[in-house]
């Protein structure tokens, strides 16, 4: 149901006052019986005590002074020792204490207990006890007996506390009441302060109580719709004009960069072919070796050709990766194991420093491929008789794979560029000293993979040599 903001204000004040009204009768007629109990149970006591503390066998001016404020409060003593002889009486009359003590004697005992009875008054409550000094009983009976206006004083006094009492959590009430109330305007203020920032996908509520503020809503948000619109459209605009000067310019690059190495790739082999053709020319003998020559480098040179274009293929088709958790320790090992008789022939020796429950989530097809591009990288820059060592380990909450050679180290200037296509630094040769052909794409085809798989990938030059490594995000355990 919907109304005026300020007719609801008026309301919540009504209803704070009513409630307060009726709270308060309804807690006097609750608890005024108890609460007045109460008092005149404690004020008996008291007198009770007091009593103790008196020397009951010789009465002084003070003790009565005592007893006598006692009795302005509406409280009556009969007081005799254990020959019923009087020590002290409210009344004159001389039946007082046999009326009082002896004919009810029975009902003393040395731990009084306080006796509520109704009667004519609201209430008259007794207290009846022994008390024992210097070897002798002394009874002792307390009375209080409240007549009618007192109780009224009692209850208009009571009333009052209780109103007094109820003023706090009434305030607190309202208080509650009033942040309930102005909650839409404290969200209106908070979602109009973000739309200024810029944020102009905040909605604000239209189906609110208040209908002034409903229709607020409705014209805040149809403007905020419009700016968002605008602002999207200025966006989007500027995202393509960045990504079309990023194409043009990452294309012309890469262009230049693949004509500029390939040439360079090329070269030998071709040099080489020329140079065995013109001797076939001149010489007849052992021409079966020019010939054995000029395929080598047609090899060489289609295997060039062959890693361009699976670079190619490669950077289509990660957009379809078939992720599924993996163990990398079971496919590390499977890769060095593939390795192995290679490494033996070249007389290089892998070592392997693998833990367990290294999982992660990824394609193994690919991650394969990264390592095996890390392993060849390793086998071309390791010389006869030195070392390969493998590592797996957990790195936080990231996996950790490591791949050292033994070798020259990586100049600091040309480690920023190892990752890009066709990059190849200047003291490497373009066909590896231990067999193995490249045409500089086997780096960038692991930063592809492992960026694709949301990991990072680094060099680092050691004394001894070099290190390449990748890092995963790691699951917690092979369930």
């Amino acid at each position: 149901m919907t109304g005026k903001f300020s007719t609801k204000i008026l309301f919540a004040q009504w209803l704070f006052s009513i409630s307060m009204s009726v709270g308060s009768i309804l807690l006097c007629s609750i608890f005024i019986h108890a609460y007045y109990d109460h008092l005149e149970e404690k004020k008996i006591l008291e007198a009770y005590s007091d009593v103790e503390e008196l020397d009951l066998s010789s009465l002084e001016d003070k003790d009565y002074a005592v007893l006598l404020n006692y009795e302005n409060d509406n409280l009556v003593f009969f007081i005799a020792d254990e020959h019923m002889t009087p020590v002290y009486s409210t009344s004159d009359n001389e039946n007082a204490v046999l009326r009082n003590i002896e004919q009810r004697i029975d009902r003393f005992s040395r731990d009084p207990e306080i006796v509520n009875r109704n009667g004519k008054y609201r209430g008259t409550v007794k207290i009846r006890g022994i008390i024992t000094q210097n070897g002798i009983d002394y009874y002792v009976a307390i009375k209080d007996f409240t007549a009618g206006d007192d109780s009224i004083t009692v209850i208009e006094r009571f009333y009052i506390t209780v109103l007094l009492f109820m003023m706090l959590p009434g305030s607190i009430l309202l208080y509650f009441l009033s942040k309930f109330m102005l909650k839409p305007m404290n969200s209106f203020i908070e979602t109009t302060g973000r739309i200024a920032g810029g944020e102009y996908t905040e909605k604000l509520p239209e189906q609110g109580t208040s209908a002034e503020l409903n229709c607020l809503a409705q014209n805040i948000n149809q403007m905020a719709g419009q700016l968002q619109q605008q602002k999207e459209k200025i966006e989007e605009d500027r995202k393509q004009f960045l990504n079309q000067r990023f194409l043009q310019e990452r294309n012309e690059k890469q262009r230049k960069d693949m004509i500029a190495n390939i040439s360079h790739e090329l070269k030998t082999p071709l040099a080489v072919i020329s140079t065995q053709a013109e001797m076939l020319e001149y010489i007849k003998e052992n021409q079966g070796d020019y010939i054995t020559s000029i395929q080598e480098e047609i090899s060489k040179m289609n295997s060039m050709v062959s890693q361009i274009l699976d670079s190619s293929v490669m950077e289509h088709q990660m957009e379809n990766m078939l992720l599924k958790k993996l163990d990398m320790k079971e496919i590390i090992t499977y890769i060095s194991m593939k390795y192995d008789g290679l490494a033996k022939k070249k007389k290089i020796h892998i070592e392997t420093f693998l833990s367990d429950n290294c999982y992660i989530y990824g394609d193994r097809e690919y991650l394969e491929q990264a390592v095996n591009n890390y392993m060849m990288n390793a086998l071309e820059h390791t010389d006869v008789g030195r070392n390969i060592r493998i590592t797996l380990k957990k790195q936080g909450d990231s996996i950790r794979v490591g791949i050292y050679n033994d070798g020259c180290q990586i100049p600091d200037n040309e480690l920023p560029n190892i990752w890009d296509s066709y990059y190849r630094h200047t003291t490497r040769q373009t066909y590896g000293r231990n067999g193995f052909s490249h045409a500089g794409l086997g780096l960038y085809i692991v930063q592809n993979v492992i960026t694709a798989h949301n990991g990072t990938c680094g060099v680092e030059n050691n004394p001894s040599g070099v290190e390449f490594w990748f890092t995963l995000p790691g699951l917690e355990t092979s369930d």
